[in-house]
């Protein structure tokens, strides 16, 4: 019996590393597609380039979608570089290929004096949530943060301060897309547009929504998804015939 298989999403989150953000993401693209979400060590202070390494073994071996969430942009960017074998689209969302906030100086140095606690977990999540702000995902995200530790965050943090993968962007030959939110409060709109004069051809797609996209509006995301890779990833590569 020949199967169709799902084309797989895979997904990079953000500064958490953890994971654990996607699930309603997950049940909005099923059963049409599955999604990998690959999560950080909680326990390593590790740059862009570890985890590039640490990321790679983990790719499918079948067609697949790259979804680069914040944080993990640049190592979508970066990844989608090397050309990867079954790599047929990258989707950036909220997210930049060079230091964000170049406005707010020797913020990089000053990010190991910056509170961390329970406390500012709670009040930095409903920031960025906004008007968009709900008990359940303020908990959800509270809880992501509580459980990476202090130091991690932070060397991620620094990390994308110092960060410039913009020449490497510029080369992409691949199908772009980039998801943001009008009403970002960390990512500014400049960092998309920089990208964009970059890559003319790249779908930006602007929604409102919150810094935390793919959990404020999953149903949104979802659908941007499909439509997506329906208009732009051929059908002969949106899935593998397996042989049951």
């Amino acid at each position: 019996m020949i199967i169709k298989s799902q084309m797989t999403i895979v997904v990079l989150p953000g500064l958490d590393g953890t994971g654990t953000l996607y699930q309603q993401l997950a049940q909005q693209l099923a059963p049409d597609f599955a999604l990998q979400v690959i999560a950080y060590p909680l326990d390593q202070l590790w740059g862009y380039s570890e985890l590039l390494d640490y990321i790679r073994p983990q790719l499918p071996q079948s067609p697949y979608l790259l979804l680069a969430e914040s944080f993990s942009g640049p190592l979508g960017i970066m990844l989608a570089a090397e050309k990867p074998l079954h790599l047929k689209a990258l989707v950036l969302c909220c997210t930049f290929g060079r230091n964000p906030l170049p406005a707010i100086k020797g913020l990089a140095s000053a990010v190991d004096k910056l509170p961390w606690n329970e406390l500012v977990h709670h009040w930095t999540a409903l920031w960025l949530q906004g008007r968009y702000a709900s008990p359940q995902l303020s908990a959800l995200m509270g809880n992501a943060l509580t459980i990476v530790p202090e130091q991690v965050i932070k060397h991620r943090a620094k990390q994308s301060l110092q960060v410039d993968v913009l020449a490497e962007f510029a080369t992409l030959t691949l199908p772009l897309m980039y998801l943001q939110a009008r009403h970002d409060r960390l990512i500014w709109t400049f960092n998309a547009k920089t990208l964009k004069q970059l890559q003319p051809d790249m779908q930006l797609v602007r929604l409102d929504a919150p810094h935390f996209l793919l959990q404020a509006i999953p149903e949104q995301a979802a659908w941007q998804l499909k439509q997506y890779i329906e208009r732009y990833v051929p059908s002969e590569l949106q899935g593998q015939a397996l042989i049951a």
